[in-house]
């Protein structure tokens, strides 16, 4: 990497603010980082990117699309359109596209993502896998479920290809929330179970795996077997609440439904 000792190190440090959470600090350092090399692209490049993830995490949509996309027009011209960074962060941007809503735009900047990848690594490599589950997500988003199974499907054969079991899982969870949205409550079913199996298996204790559960349990109810769906769900928030989560957004609606399915129960 041709970089500049002194704003590389601080780079990373603002990067490691990021992955200790705090993303506040994070993006005042990069910030400053623009602030103190203004002519460097390069520069200007990661740290408009890094400040896009920041604020995507912030949950600001438009500011991360403003970011990303002037990192991905500096990247473009100082590293190509077909670099891995340059494509790394298209998809950042398409993601942060969906998050705003505009899941037109997303859906043509991930497609175009996955054509670079598939032109550069080919078309069965983990990095397309990547970038086609997160296709499949803005297609799922915008109801066509047909064109987000297709990405999913693809997907899945490249982990199994290459025995990612935690990405496959992702899949099959996926895929079974496909199911549910088309009202194939049976197939959803089937397909929760197999992404519960293969997370307990890869995973053990993991938000992931209690993350299954709890869809798994959600699916259950929706097919009022009200007993099994008790079952998952309180092993969903039991789990969360070991993994030190109780009060994350995932447990918290899992709670709700599993409030909701003792009712039933109760009123049966």
């Amino acid at each position: 990497m041709c970089a500049h000792p002194s704003w590389l190190a601080a780079l990373r440090q603002a990067e490691a603010l990021f992955s200790q959470g705090d993303v506040l600090g994070s993006m005042q350092a990069l910030e400053a980082l623009c602030r103190q090399y203004p002519q460097d692209m390069f520069c200007q490049a990661l740290a408009l990117e890094g400040m896009g993830r920041a604020q995507a995490a912030l949950h600001q949509p438009e500011r991360a699309v403003e970011s990303l996309s002037r990192s991905l027009e500096l990247l473009k011209e100082c590293k190509g359109a077909t670099s891995p960074l340059t494509l790394g962060v298209m998809q950042n941007l398409a993601f942060a596209l969906q998050a705003g809503g505009r899941l037109e735009e997303s859906i043509a900047l991930a497609r175009t993502a996955v054509a670079g990848l598939e032109e550069v690594h080919g078309p069965d490599a983990p990095q397309v896998a990547e970038a086609l589950l997160r296709l499949s997500a803005a297609w799922y988003r915008q109801g066509s479920f047909d064109r987000a199974e297709d990405c999913m499907r693809r997907a899945q054969a490249i982990w199994e290809k290459v025995g990612n079991r935690e990405k496959l899982g992702t899949c099959l969870n996926n895929l079974g929330r496909i199911c549910e949205e088309r009202g194939q409550l049976a197939e959803g079913i089937a397909l929760h179970r197999k992404a519960l199996a293969v997370r307990q298996q890869a995973q053990g204790e993991h938000e992931d795996t209690a993350f299954s559960h709890g869809n798994l349990g959600v699916a259950l109810a929706t097919a009022g077997q009200w007993a099994e769906a008790e079952e998952h769900l309180r092993a969903a928030v039991d789990m969360y609440e070991r993994l030190g989560k109780g009060e994350c957004p995932e447990a918290q609606g899992y709670r709700r439904n599993l409030e909701i399915c003792l009712q039933a129960q109760a009123e049966a």
